[in-house]
């Protein structure tokens, strides 16, 4: 694979963790080998067994010079090139005729790192900055799992840019700031092929970093390849030879190079790449992956074959004089032999080379870029839902008018012809060898569009996209692989990690805001799939569904006229808080007002209280309304109040109807979008608090999804210091309650210690929470709240309804949105496990 004598260890692990053992021999090589030369320092010095070669032995620094061994200081011995480390026993034996089993046996009795341990050796040269390892934010999650003994902390994730690439320019600051700090690096990490996204990190521009940080601030480092995925791609670049060519020809059968799949070359910028690691000092490769191999095989390759013995364990058992065995150079000493026989095996069948498995994986590139075509043209301007691929087009760079016109070009020279009319077209394959992934990895993702206007959620991008991926993925065990036109992966971008490439790729989709993005994963590892009409029968299946389930989350995110209700608090004024619903723009608003009823309707539910206090009632809109027209200061609308919901059905059941609801005030109208959302305090649980002189009322703050709403009317609030004005008391404060977000408290006659802020927000329609900016330090008061007893006051808590999402109970048929046959909502009967009357409406556990 690299033109390189390269030793090649290959094994069957348990439980599929070859990634994992890869990366643990990776990272103690690097680490033996980095502290290799301070052990032979503390052998070398005064009174030590090699003493005698103080005076004589040198050793070359990072940028070229020499020094004797003993003169060295602490940085320069953590910075001797790999091969200057490993030619040390070599230079030893030639010299001094000291041979490697003496060397070895002096070194193991108490100096090397195997015996006395990383901290022995930094503690003995005064090593205060612990040594690091730097990776591509992409790096797979094995890289900080394995980094046993350094700390993950101390494995460093370098950004990437748009294109999920190692940024070079932010690794060479960060190796500028272990010069600053005189802080040792064991290796870099190049991921050759990212594992979401086929990504190949710039490994050239690594290697040449490495000469320049050795001649210019004698740093130096291992490289390591991380080419699980992309290794076997490097045979593209190799010519077979002519011998292995004539002995694969079969007699009667003549070599043909009209393969009925074309063959796509590797992009400029993947074929440099990949051709610099025959300068890394180890890579990764997993046959098992591009290598096409049918069992969980992992191979490690090092540049020079020395390396390997760093990580040496011998087992009298399983070895035997003058016999050459794999199991020794790791942690597990015998392994299973199926994986090496079979990658031998494929390897000698198939031939790394072009035309080996270069042929094949070159046409399965082709059929992985033509269906990134499909992608990157799927959607137009006039659709409501969008389609965007993660690795731009080229006209991307340049502005929307071209990339329609690079779109419409792809869709007339690629996407609607055969493989012969591309290849038969030069304009055709100047274009897409420009397109797609670096490594056969189609990545993307979709949006919608409500009346035209794109949606700018994030979470709600989410939803559809994870309603694709269960639409074509197999999740359940009642999935039939038959029943799958098309099986796609699926993963989350985070944006901690992906920083600005993520931001880049969510503008892209027209999306704003930090959240972390739920992404589709297409990996194309046929040839054959371009060939009849197969390709566009799987991608017209994709986008079908795509259309109905973008009808369902624009039903979920279009505002309309609806049926709303709010819980009724208080007996002298009414006081109404809104039933939301996080999944439904429609109710997705935290809503507190006040309004006036008609005095006959208002005497009947005062009537109806004080024959029982504790029981909610509930007041909507009797004509379809939306929201913003009821939450609206000084407006009305016909009401109706209902004593309950039906328990089968969850539909209210009506009490009193037809009646005018008046001079409507807004106390809180916070809408609860994503972007608008908080994270739950760790040690409080926050409420506004307002009302009259004679009546408080409290309603939970909704900080995020998912949530429970906890509504009490009459509550008796005793301070023990501070004072609440009435004006206070009119506009609502927020109250800081001692229990945390994830406790079940909320009971009749509760007693909690409380503080009282003023509201950071004091518009009413102010969105988000503001708890970052409530001055904890200057509450206005402290004191004690009482939950209401069951004669005096009502409660009311729900985590169902507030966190339903009705679109999970529809489906789409003949393009209508339909309820699912058989389905019927769960009923809130959380009050029982309790004893709390029925009033109370609780669900089966805390959304929390």
């Amino acid at each position: 694979l690299t033109d390189i004598k390269f030793i090649y260890v290959l094994w069957v692990p348990i439980a599929n963790t070859e990634i994992f053992d890869c990366v643990l021999y990776t990272y103690r090589a690097a680490r033996n080998l980095k502290f290799y030369p301070l052990s032979l320092r503390l052998a070398v010095d005064d009174d030590g067994p090699l003493s005698f070669i103080s005076s004589t032995f040198e050793v070359e620094l990072a940028n070229g010079s020499l020094k004797l061994l003993k003169e060295c200081s602490t940085w320069e011995l953590l910075n001797l090139k790999p091969t200057t480390v490993l030619d040390i026993p070599v230079q030893l034996f030639n010299k001094y005729g000291i041979s490697s089993q003496f060397l070895q046996e002096v070194l193991n009795e108490k100096y090397i790192i195997q015996t006395v341990g990383k901290d022995y050796l930094e503690k003995k040269f005064n090593i205060t900055e612990p040594t690091v390892y730097f990776a591509s934010e992409t790096m797979h999650y094995s890289w900080p799992k394995a980094i046993v003994g350094i700390g993950s902390q101390n494995l460093i994730p370098v950004p990437v840019d748009n294109a999920a690439r190692m940024d070079t320019d932010k690794l060479k600051e960060s190796l500028k700031i272990c010069v600053e700090k005189r802080q040792a690096v064991y290796a870099v990490v190049a991921i050759m092929g990212s594992t979401e996204h086929g990504a190949c990190d710039p490994l050239g521009n690594i290697i040449e970093l490495r000469k320049e940080f050795e001649r210019d601030h004698g740093l130096s480092f291992v490289i390591h390849a991380d080419a699980a995925w992309g290794g076997y791609f490097r045979s593209m670049l190799i010519k077979p030879h002519r011998s292995s060519l004539k002995a694969r020809r079969r007699p009667g059968l003549e070599e043909r190079d009209d393969s009925f799949v074309p063959l796509l070359a590797l992009h400029p910028h993947t074929e440099k790449h990949l051709d610099s690691l025959k300068d890394c000092d180890s890579i990764t490769v997993d046959p098992h992956k591009s290598g096409y191999v049918p069992y969980p095989a992992g191979g490690l390759c090092y540049r020079d074959q020395r390396m390997r013995y760093l990580v040496t364990w011998t087992s009298p058992v399983i070895n035997r004089a003058n016999e050459e065995s794999v199991g020794i150079y790791g942690v597990e000493g015998s392994k299973a032999g199926a994986a090496a026989v079979a990658t031998f095996l494929s390897q000698d069948a198939i031939g790394l080379h072009q035309k080996g498995y270069g042929m094949l994986l070159g046409q399965a590139t082709f059929s992985c870029t033509k269906i990134y075509c499909h992608w990157a043209t799927m959607s137009t301007k006039d659709d409501d839902f969008i389609v965007t691929p993660f690795n731009m087009l080229p006209a991307e760079k340049l502005g929307p008018d071209e990339v329609e016109c690079q779109k419409q070009e792809i869709r007339t020279l690629i996407v609607g012809k055969t493989n012969d009319q591309i290849v038969n077209c030069e304009k055709a394959m100047d274009l897409i060898k420009k397109l797609g992934s670096d490594l056969m990895i189609n990545t993307f993702a979709c949006n919608f569009k409500v009346d035209g206007v794109t949606n700018k959620d994030v979470i709600e991008a989410n939803y559809l996209n994870q309603r694709l991926y269960e639409k074509f993925s197999l999740t359940t065990s009642k999935d039939k692989n038959v029943d799958k036109r098309l099986i796609l992966t699926s993963t989350q971008f985070e944006q901690k990690h992906y920083k600005n490439c993520l931001t880049n790729f969510k503008n892209r989709l027209g999306l704003e805001g930090d959240q972390d993005l739920y992404v589709l994963i297409n990996v194309v590892m046929s040839p054959w799939v371009t060939e009849f009409e197969f390709l566009r029968e799987l991608t017209t299946t994709f986008k079908e569904t795509l259309q109905d389930i973008v009808k369902l989350s624009v039903f979920r995110n279009k505002v309309r006229p609806d049926l709303h209700a709010f819980v009724m608090q208080g007996v002298e004024k009414l006081y109404l808080t809104h039933l939301p619903m996080f999944q439904m723009e429609n109710h997705r608003q935290q809503v507190i007002i006040t309004a006036d009823l008609p005095e006959n309707i208002m005497l009947q539910y005062r009537n109806a209280r004080l024959e029982n206090s504790s029981h909610v009632f509930f007041l909507g809109n009797q004509d379809e309304m939306e929201l913003d027209d009821i939450a609206c200061n000084g407006s009305s609308f016909k009401g109706v109040i209902y004593r309950d919901f039906d328990p089968k059905t969850e539909i209210p059941i009506t009490w009193i109807k037809d009646f005018q609801v008046t001079n409507v005030q807004v106390l809180k109208k916070r809408h609860l979008a994503t972007r608008y959302q908080d994270n739950y305090p760790k040690d409080h649980m926050p409420f506004y608090l307002y009302g009259t002189e004679q009546e408080l009322h409290i309603d939970h703050m909704l900080l995020k999804s998912p949530s429970i709403q906890l509504s009490a009317d009459r509550v008796e609030l005793t301070l023990t210091s501070g004072e609440l004005t009435s004006t206070q008391k009119e506009k609502g404060v927020i109250v800081h309650f001692t229990e945390p977000e994830n406790t079940f408290f909320f009971q009749h006659d509760r007693k909690f210690m409380v503080e009282l802020y003023n509201d950071p927000m004091p518009d009413p329609y102010q969105n988000g929470p503001g708890l970052d900016n409530v001055d904890k330090k200057n509450p206005i008061a402290h004191g004690m709240i009482v939950l209401p007893s069951r004669d005096k006051g009502c409660l009311y808590a729900d985590s169902y309804m507030v966190n339903k999402d009705p679109t999970a109970m529809k489906k789409v048929k003949d393009g209508e949105i339909k309820d699912r046959p058989g389905i019927i909502p769960v009923h809130r009967d959380y009050a029982k496990k309790f004893d709390h009357k029925d009033e109370l409406h609780w669900y089966e556990e805390r959304a929390e």
